[in-house]
């Protein structure tokens, strides 16, 4: 019979690795559906049986966040649905279980504010989460919290009553900075997204939307392109801006974010219209023999070459590792 010091260890690093996992899934962007989620109501069901009842909180947490990503709901910055409800798990619990639970539920949550650009919850998160050290034991999940918690800020610092938060999206800035500075492939798309939102022009939203798509992280490129749209709306360059947002629109898809491309379709009627013509997808990317594979987006319902709409992207095809380091 097994040691019972021994079996908890094993156990231990198991849940921590499968947190992990968890935490490079999200940050690489990898394809969000039902297969992640049936993965995560397995672990769930392991944490169960074993009473590890942090980990099921936080397993819970992980499906409720793809759920919101991925399924529409009254209001996708809140985990609150099918797999977790954060309002009573944090009622139930106090000390150290009630502190890290609300930085791990902050931190999914703040993306999601993001994502679906609730400035109000983006404010009310920043003051929680900027109560919590920048460091962390887990280096997923501080690229996660930092990434997200530096673009909140970034975001809401341009209001006159959140540029204190200016401070707060430098802190986060500079560790991306380092890691990029020292050769991860994973900060370095992180690191200009977060320099486009401190000082927004055209220069700066490109190298960032370049970095994105070279890394492969389909996410950032997502919120890039349509960060990029509303800069391009505010300088009334209409024609530009849209063709962003039709880019962002096929990412989120490509990401799994139907909820998110769904209420881009609703703010802007003429993407119900396209439909498109190539998919980007990774056997795509692999089977080209060119550097960069391309898709294209045309008007649906039109046959007539001359009164297609088309938008073509590039992007590079290079296979990259997709540890976050």
């Amino acid at each position: 019979m097994s040691h019972p010091i021994k079996l908890t260890g094993e156990v231990e690093m198991a849940l921590n690795g499968l947190n992990g996992y968890a935490q490079c899934f999200f940050g690489a962007g990898c394809e969000l559906g039902p297969i992640f989620e049936s993965k995560l109501l397995v672990v769930e069901d392991y944490c169960r049986n074993l009473g590890r009842q942090s980990s099921l909180i936080l397993f819970s947490m992980f499906r409720q966040f793809a759920l919101n990503l991925r399924k529409p709901s009254d209001n996708p910055s809140k985990l609150v649905g099918e797999a977790f409800n954060e309002e009573q798990v944090l009622s139930e619990l106090e000390g150290s279980a009630h502190f890290q639970t609300l930085r791990d539920s902050s931190s999914l949550r703040v993306q999601l504010a993001f994502v679906f650009w609730n400035e109000a919850d983006m404010i009310d998160l920043l003051k929680i989460l900027e109560t919590y050290p920048l460091q962390d034991q887990f280096a997923a999940r501080l690229h996660n919290r930092l990434a997200f918690t530096g673009l909140a800020a970034f975001a809401m610092c341009h209001r006159k009553d959140c540029a204190s938060y200016k401070a707060l999206g430098e802190k986060c800035m500079s560790r991306f900075k380092f890691l990029s500075k020292n050769g991860s492939v994973n900060a370095r798309p992180v690191y200009l997204f977060l320099k486009s939102m401190k000082s927004p022009s055209r220069d700066a939203f490109s190298k960032a939307i370049e970095a994105c798509a070279e890394g492969k992280f389909v996410n950032l490129e997502a919120m890039v392109n349509e960060r990029y749209a509303a800069f391009l709306r505010e300088e009334n360059d209409e024609a530009a801006s849209n063709d962003c947002i039709t880019e962002a629109y096929f990412l989120y898809q490509d990401w799994g974010a139907h909820a998110k491309a769904l209420q881009l379709s609703k703010d802007h009627s003429f993407l119900k219209k396209l439909r498109r013509k190539t998919t980007r997808s990774f056997a795509h990317t692999v089977g080209s023999n060119n550097n960069t594979a391309t898709a294209s987006v045309m008007s649906a319902g039109s046959d007539d070459p001359a009164s297609k709409e088309k938008m073509t992207f590039s992007f590079n095809s290079t296979l990259k590792q997709r540890k976050l380091v």
